[in-house]
């Protein structure tokens, strides 16, 4: 098996890249952070570095067509890039709206579009995306990245739609904040987003990531970390009472 990581070189993405290294699995992996990354890189030699900005579809097309020349077909797909700016939703600058959609959205368009059409071809393969609660229960200053990964999971349950039968697998996490450097970058930009609330830890992410994949009747969206799933639930079976809560709990803003 070969995989290919984004996010490559902090977070999510740097752990799970690690991870499968360690497993002996070849691994490509991507990162706009190209310094970084060939850090991540260097801690095992079954893994390669491919300097990438999902956002750039020619830049996706060109990484992963050399990591195919180089590590085989890619079986695997873990795509944890991704980005987060806070703002109100009628004052956020148009450049960081625009430039939320396209490395979380179009970054997982273009993501899949390199990579699952050769895993059809073969007969198989599984993609992992990152989305998250945040698109399914919006809050305050979160506008730009809520509605980002709200188009994420739209996206992936449509590809789940039209890959049935092709032996291709999508499975979309939806976690909750995690502790990585994108909640540390929310924190120092507006403390009250987050509530003051301690996220999940990675590697509780990823072993409930591996416990979707090892299991065939795993739902296309799961959410890891505590109380997750029963927020999804609250969504959906009491939305204006959850958003009131929410609208509560968010700080105001510095």
């Amino acid at each position: 098996m070969t995989a290919l990581v984004t996010g490559a070189a902090s977070g999510l993405g740097r752990l799970a890249a690690l991870r499968l290294a360690a497993a002996g699995t070849p691994v490509a992996a991507l990162d706009l952070d190209a310094g970084n990354l060939t850090a991540t890189a260097w801690r095992s030699p079954a893994m390669r570095a491919y300097p990438c900005d999902v956002a750039d579809e020619t830049a996706v097309r060109n990484a992963v067509a050399m990591a195919v020349d180089d590590l085989g077909p890619i079986d695997l797909v873990v795509h944890a890039a991704g980005v987060c700016r806070i703002g109100r939703a009628l004052d956020q600058p148009a450049a960081e709206l625009r430039r939320v959609h396209e490395t979380n959205y179009l970054g997982t368009v273009h993501l899949t579009r390199a990579t699952v059409p050769p895993m059809i071809e073969a007969g198989g393969g599984t993609v992992v995306v990152f989305g998250s609660l945040a698109g399914w229960l919006p809050s305050p200053r979160l506008a730009a990245y809520a509605a980002s990964k709200g188009a994420v999971h739209a996206y992936c349950e449509v590809l789940a739609m039209e890959t049935t039968g092709t032996g291709v697998r999508v499975l979309c996490a939806c976690p909750d904040h995690v502790e990585t450097p994108l909640a540390d970058g929310v924190r120092a930009a507006d403390p009250g987003v987050l509530g003051k609330r301690t996220g999940a830890d990675p590697a509780d992410v990823l072993d409930a990531i591996d416990r979707a994949l090892a299991d065939p009747d795993a739902p296309l969206f799961f959410f890891p970390g505590f109380g997750t799933r029963q927020l999804w639930r609250a969504r959906r079976f009491a939305p204006n009472l959850l958003r009131r809560a929410v609208t509560r709990y968010v700080k105001p803003a510095r």
